[in-house]
């Protein structure tokens, strides 16, 4: 194990987790598809609605176990981007492994057990795409389809189609999503939650973005341009925090070499006079705060204006 300073971490590789989902045919597979050197896993035996000149090398199974071995495979190395279309049949895949193989998840009339099978079943895709992020190094996509459901007021809300409730876990190891639609005459991909539908944004990318339109002259690149910005806006914001998190570094080691010099009230007095001069950055001046509070509290001192410093809590001023 190494310990990695923030000046010294390298985001230039940087791979993701997404979610992709609206209605059928506002063509998420396809927008999921111009993501960098993709692969696609495809559940839903839906690649045949790919125009053909958008189609990629494809992975076709029956079981989830299937899936392990592909994944794993030397052909592997030549994608960047693993396509899961889409999220929800790949759930009914992981819903036949857990009934097949965790002999809790059926019940005894041979029924899948919903509480503790789904348990599998979303334990096990935290844990697919986390293998596929940080062991294989590749980012990874989920394309789902939306469902239209009713909000406690009854109003129309769009979610995501999805057995169980997986279909609100499923967010939590992605790192954004974005619900496709029709707005006017314009394709977006909307990645700010609304009322009406759930989104994640991060890393720079929030709001709504125009899907371009697609022809014989138009790269299909949009996902692998919202990476890249992505990785850009982490590079960007730990090149800025890095200069501050090496002096909080610093002032910090000088904090603590003070804090450990106070004996008696007069080298508390002293350490409060200089600990306000130091070049105080991030949070050190709040936590060399808490630090003198909690050094002279176990000396039994406290602050008096009149002495204009410590004294001994049982005989001071």
């Amino acid at each position: 194990m190494a310990i990695i300073r923030p000046e010294e971490m390298d985001f230039s590789k940087q791979t993701f987790s997404a979610i992709i989902y609206g209605s059928p045919g506002v063509g998420k597979t396809t927008l999921a598809l111009s993501a960098p050197k993709p692969v696609l896993i495809d559940f839903d035996d839906g690649v045949s609605r790919v125009r053909a000149s958008h189609r990629v090398p494809t992975i076709v199974c029956n079981t989830y176990e299937e899936v392990l071995t592909d994944i794993d495979s030397p052909e592997m190395k030549e994608f960047d981007t693993i396509i899961i279309d889409t999220g929800g049949s790949f759930v009914t895949f992981l819903k036949d492994w857990a009934f097949r193989t965790k002999t809790d998840a059926k019940t005894k009339a041979g029924q899948f057990n919903s509480l503790k099978g789904f348990g599998y079943v979303k334990s096990e895709f935290a844990s697919f795409t986390d293998k596929i992020k940080t062991v294989l190094k590749k980012n990874v996509i989920y394309v789902f389809h939306s469902v239209e459901q009713a909000d406690k007021d009854g109003n129309p809300i769009q979610r995501l189609m999805c057995e169980g409730s997986c279909r609100n876990t499923v967010w939590n190891p992605c790192d954004f999503g974005g619900y496709v639609q029709m707005i006017g005459n314009k394709r977006m991909i909307c990645f700010s939650p609304t009322q009406e539908y759930f989104a994640k944004g991060t890393h720079g990318i929030t709001g709504e973005m125009p899907i371009p339109v697609l022809n014989d002259s138009t790269p299909n690149d949009f996902m692998t341009k919202l990476f890249d910005k992505a990785r850009q806006s982490i590079i960007a914001e730990n090149e800025a925090f890095a200069p501050q998190k090496k002096q909080y570094d610093e002032t910090m080691e000088q904090i603590r070499n003070v804090v450990d010099c106070i004996v008696d009230a007069d080298s508390a007095t002293e350490a409060a006079k200089i600990i306000p001069d130091l070049p105080h950055a991030l949070t050190s001046k709040k936590e060399a705060s808490a630090m003198l509070k909690a050094k002279t509290d176990a000396l039994g001192l406290k602050w008096s204006k009149d002495a204009g410093g410590y004294v001994p809590k049982d005989g001071g001023q």
